[in-house]
Formats: structure tokens, sequence, C-alpha cells
């Protein structure tokens, strides 16, 4: 054991307990054995796609270590918690005091093996390593079909995935157009630069009047919502291709393939988690998260998003606000 001989011996973590229902629970944590770390966590962001369908009893995922419990419920769940490593077992290669991305559901003390654990650069803030693992969504999607220069783009559903997307296609893109039906988030993505942020309903006209009437060259996904893959499809142009980066949980989408879809020869693709096999020689999560800590190092995260901050000790608030009429783009805990 290296470091100081701090002992954390108690926790507290949220665990969902029923659809729409989460709750804090005391638990135990485990000194670290050899190749584990305990940790203290700063801050942890909620994931409002994968997270939330657990949250609302429509999680259809794999069992997976960043889960705890069992499906449907009770179960613990998440994967974006920033914290000091406060003991480090033999042959981590961690130090007590260091700062580490972790996957590991929301608790306030916890031991993990040190491999679901990363340094999070000096560049990097606290808040700006919670945003990393979204952004590093939005660069597998774009590792997964890059978009080519002077490409006609449109990305839809502007949560903190979705933004991240769009800004890093505004670099190619000859023509961007975002599709998000909150206002208050269409006018939140005014710093990406896109040349039209528009309601869905008023989408398909954009999107013609902006490429000629061809279509869109590419269409990412970021909502989750069934109508946006239905947009995406009645949108594309001929060989374009849609690459869906949201996770639609156990809700069934409805879609109609006529006549578009058959007769433009669309591709489509899931952007994740997984990584093209073809890019297996150069490309790996850790290459992904390493880009995403020199991306969100640019950015300052608490200007450019409605981020709420919740006291841990509150956090199923921050369920219920993400769940609400008009969410906030993120949730974040404060421990």
């Amino acid at each position: 054991m290296s470091g100081a001989e701090v002992r954390p011996t108690g926790a507290d973590a949220v665990w969902f307990v029923a659809p729409g229902k989460a709750e804090l629970r005391h638990e135990t944590v485990a000194e670290p054995a050899p190749g584990e770390l305990t940790v203290r966590s700063v801050c942890s962001m909620v994931s409002a796609g994968s997270e939330m369908h657990v949250y609302r009893g429509e999680a259809n995922l794999p069992t997976m270590p960043i889960f705890e419990g069992n499906l449907p419920f009770p179960v613990k769940f998440g994967y974006q918690q920033v914290g000091v490593v406060e003991l480090a077992g033999a042959e981590t290669g961690f130090e007590v005091g260091e700062r580490v991305l972790c996957l590991y559901p929301h608790q306030s003390v916890f031991t993990l093996t040190s491999d679901r654990a990363v340094r999070i650069p000096d560049a990097v803030t606290d808040v700006g390593a919670a945003f990393s693992q979204l952004l590093g969504v939005a660069v597998n999607s774009l590792v997964t079909r890059p978009v080519m220069i002077g490409e006609y783009v449109a990305v839809s559903g502007l949560g903190a995935i979705g933004m991240f997307t769009a800004h890093l296609a505004r670099c190619e893109a000859s023509r961007l157009i975002l599709v998000e039906p909150n206002a208050g988030r269409r006018a939140a993505a005014a710093w990406i630069g896109a040349d039209a942020v528009v309601d869905p309903r008023d989408a398909r006209d954009t999107i013609a009047d902006l490429t000629g009437g061809q279509g869109v060259d590419l269409f990412i996904e970021c909502s989750g919502a069934g109508p946006a893959l239905q947009l995406a499809l009645d949108s594309t142009a001929v060989e374009g291709t849609i690459t869906v980066t949201a996770w639609y949980g156990a809700r069934e989408v409805s879609l109609s393939l006529s006549p578009e879809f058959h007769l433009r020869r669309h591709r489509v693709l899931s952007s994740g988690p997984s990584l093209p096999a073809d890019l297996g020689p150069r490309w790996t999560h850790a290459r992904i998260q390493s880009v995403a800590f020199e991306q969100i190092a640019k950015l300052d995260v608490d200007k450019l998003f409605n981020i709420r901050r919740i006291p841990f000790s509150d956090a199923p608030r921050g369920y219920a606000l993400l769940d609400g009429v008009d969410p906030p783009a993120a949730v974040l805990f404060a421990y």
C-alpha cells in the first residue's frame, strides 16, 4: 500500500430501485488489493442516454463492470466518475493524490481495478474530465465515419454528445444543420457555428434548401428518438450514410423504409461502443480517450453547456431534472 494511510470504510452510492426512482444507499468500501485503487469522488456526470434508460427501466444492456446489482432493479450504473486516488495497491502504477477518470457508478468512495481508471492530464479540469467520456463518444462516431471536406452534414439531438459531434463535424462540413426540439438547447448551440439550428418540424425543408434538394451526405443521429431516425432516412442523399450514435434502449422504433431507404441505397452504421475492426491496428479506446482529453482541454464547458450542479446528497433530483419536460444539457454531481 502506498501513500497516506487513509482507510475509508463506507460510502454512499446511487441505486436505481424502480422505474423513475433513484436513492442513495450506504456501501462498504474494501481496501485495495494488488492492482486496485481506492478513489474519493470529486464529481461525476450523469449519462443522459444509457444511464437514463436504466433509470426508466428501459435498459437492455449486457452485463458490464459498470453495473452492480441485477437488471432491471435494483441496480447501480455509471461510467463518468472523476476523483482522487486515496489508496493504491501494489502494481497499479498510480500514486496517492493523482486525479483519475473512472468507469464506475456514482459513489462517494470506491475501490476498482486500475485498468478502469485513467490519469487526467493537467490541462483538463475536473468538470472537463467528466465531460470527456461524452466527447469520446463523439470522437468514436467521427472515427467510424469521418466527415469529408465539403460534405453536407446533419446532427439530430443537442445534448452534450450531439453538441460535441456537431462541433467536431463543423471543421470539415460545407453545410451543417442541427436538429433539436428543445428551444433552449437550440439557443445554447450557437457556439458551434452551424448553418442552421432547427426544430424537427422544419428540418426537412431546411435540409432540402441548404443541400439543393439532394439531402445530406452524412446524418448523425444522437437524440435516441425514433422520429429523428426517420428524419435521417428521409433527408439523407443517394448513397449517403446515417450514423446512429444514440442508444434507444428497450423502446421499439417504428420506421417507414419506402421509398427513400430502398431507392437511395443508404448505409446505416452503429458507432459504438466498440470500434470498427479495420481500425483495430491503430485505434483503441485508450486512444479515443486521449483524443477526447486533447479536445476537451480546448473548450470551456462551463460556458458552453447548461450544467446543473447537484450536491451528491441530493442525487435523485438530478435524474428527475433530466427526465423532465425541459431537461438541462448536463447534470453533474458534486461530492
